[in-house]
């Protein structure tokens, strides 16, 4: 199983983008009958009244499916809607803060290889049963079953059970990222629900969902959206707005209308369409960041990218300014980056090679190399496209014709994660990791994911390294030496970092209580309200 944040960030921007109608058609006719036929506002066509008190319905870019599996979830959707319904021990913030959840405190010992976990008292399942150091245990030991994700130095970490509200987690090594490690890797799951199932998919047509989420699954349909009540027994106490829905409209024309006639009440907007909500009060539009990193990456396994100086080369046509206009539309929505770490990381460095566009320098490295490369990305991504035609435009001025090659994302995942596949040269793509720099390592690191298709012994080292101590000057030389190494293989081009922009009807609340975060948009629905 691949680490879930790589997986599905790997893939796209993932504010996909349905393409508007062709030909004769008036795409704003088309948006109105598309959300006609999808329900007028104020029926119950989205699984409630829309605007009405006590109902939140924002709206999502595609399907979860019916099945719905909560230790291999990886698309934006189904991530959301685990979100909702399971959690994970602690949630820590991108600024560090830590959010404890189902567990009272995580303490580290002297020696920094015991962390002892107590949970809070009286904690309750949806269904009502005890939720205990069992469930915990269970969880990540179910974890360890399909990935090495939690292994440190090659070895899983031990966990045992003190006592119903007290777990200890032994570790074979010490690990800086530990803490990161085991919040980001679990949403505790109900061993008395999992246990003798066989398997953790979930049938959401037909089998009820138990978590210790804020909400409960009432309702789920095909195309249409999903339903949520509150969870009485949320650690974090009952939450503020009984319904939420999540409505799934692909279109963002139609989604847009929809937000205007009061249908639904958020919706994340790309910059070109936030006209209609500037400086308007029955809207609020918020930019954040996920620390998202946008990227180019060429493919080492083909023999069009065998030799170092041509991918140098390659670089060295790109303009990452024009290239994040081109899908970002203004600077007020992205921000440039050199490193595999996002900007706003606190061990981010520029110390690299930025390969600034130099085209002298360009077509001298690719003198002798090939003349026609293969772009592969995923085409009903907007902003994937535009980047895709601008790298199509910069390698032609250096006289290399590049073919695109659009697919959808089912069968781009199926190419990116085919780590022999020799095929493409290039793939677009970015991913939301999180604070530790070690979590990056499954992007690079030989023995764990290496997503990025790239085998190179002193980056395992270095990464190596850099988790095994807890000295922060060290630890932060360790990661600088790190950003300059893999920007020197000139196999990942960093674009920067886009911010994403949520657009809510005015009536809602709570938005900095509930905190922006990557992926779900918010790190805790429990604390939004409606006014």
């Amino acid at each position: 199983m691949k680490r879930k944040f790589i997986s599905f960030l790997l893939c796209a921007a993932m504010a996909v983008t349905a393409l508007s109608g062709c030909g004769g058609s008036d795409p704003e006719e088309e948006a109105k009958s598309k959300a006609a036929a999808e329900g007028e506002a104020g029926t119950e066509s989205a699984g409630g009244t829309t605007g009405t008190e006590g109902v939140f319905t924002y709206a999502i870019g595609g399907d979860t499916g019916n099945t719905l599996n909560p230790l291999t979830a990886d698309d934006r959707w189904g991530l959301m809607t685990c979100h909702l319904l399971y959690t994970p021990p602690y949630y820590i913030y991108a600024d560090g803060t830590i959010d404890y959840i189902l567990a009272e405190s995580m303490e580290p010992s002297e020696d920094g290889l015991t962390y002892t976990m107590k949970l809070k008292d009286g904690l309750k399942w949806s269904d009502g049963e005890p939720l205990t150091a069992d469930d915990i245990i269970y969880t990540y030991e179910e974890q360890n079953k399909q990935t090495e994700n939690l292994f440190i130095d090659g070895k899983p970490i031990e966990l045992n059970k003190v006592d119903d509200r007290t777990v200890e987690f032994k570790l074979p090594a010490v690990c800086a990222s530990v803490m990161e490690l085991l919040s980001s890797e679990a949403s505790i799951l109900p061993k008395h629900f999992f246990e003798g199932k066989n398997s953790f998919d979930i049938n959401m047509l037909e089998e009820k969902v138990v978590g210790a989420g804020p909400y409960v699954l009432e309702e789920y349909q095909t195309g249409q959206h999903l339903k949520f009540t509150k969870n009485p027994n949320y650690a974090n106490g009952e939450a503020k707005i009984d319904t939420i829905v999540y409505r799934i409209i692909e279109n963002d024309d139609t989604a847009t209308l929809a937000l205007q006639n009061g249908e639904i009440d958020a919706w994340i907007g790309l910059p070109d369409m936030l006209d209609p909500y500037q400086e308007n009060d029955s809207f609020n539009i918020t930019n954040y960041s996920e620390g998202r990193v946008a990227y180019m990456r060429l493919n080492p396994k083909s023999p069009n990218m065998a030799d170092k100086s041509y991918r140098e080369g390659i670089l060295y046509a790109m303009n990452r300014e024009e290239i994040m206009t081109a899908a970002y539309t203004d600077k007020e929505f992205f921000e440039l980056g050199y490193s595999f770490l996002p900007p706003n990381n606190s061990y981010y460095s520029e110390d690299v090679e930025k390969w600034d566009q130099d085209l002298d320098k360009a077509k001298e490295l690719t003198a002798d190399g090939p003349k026609a490369l293969k772009l592969c990305y995923i085409e009903e991504d907007t902003v994937q496209t535009n980047q895709a035609l601008t790298i199509q435009a910069e390698l032609k001025a250096i006289g290399i014709e590049v073919e695109l090659a659009g697919m959808n994302q089912a069968a781009y995942m199926n190419v990116a994660y085919d780590n022999e596949n020799t095929e493409y040269d290039i793939y677009l793509g970015g991913y939301v990791m999180g604070v530790d720099p070690d979590i990056y390592s499954s992007l690079f690191v030989s023995t764990k994911d290496n997503m990025i298709n790239y085998d190179n012994k002193e980056i395992d080292k270095l990464f190596a390294d850099g988790n095994a101590t807890l000295d922060e000057a060290e630890r932060k030389s360790i990661y600088n030496e790190v950003q300059k190494k893999i920007s020197e293989e000139a196999i990942i081009y960093p674009f920067g970092s886009n911010l994403r922009s949520l657009v809510t009807s005015a009536r809602v609340g709570g938005l900095e209580e509930a905190k922006f975060v990557p992926i779900y948009t918010f790190g805790d629905l429990s604390k939004l309200e409606l006014k």
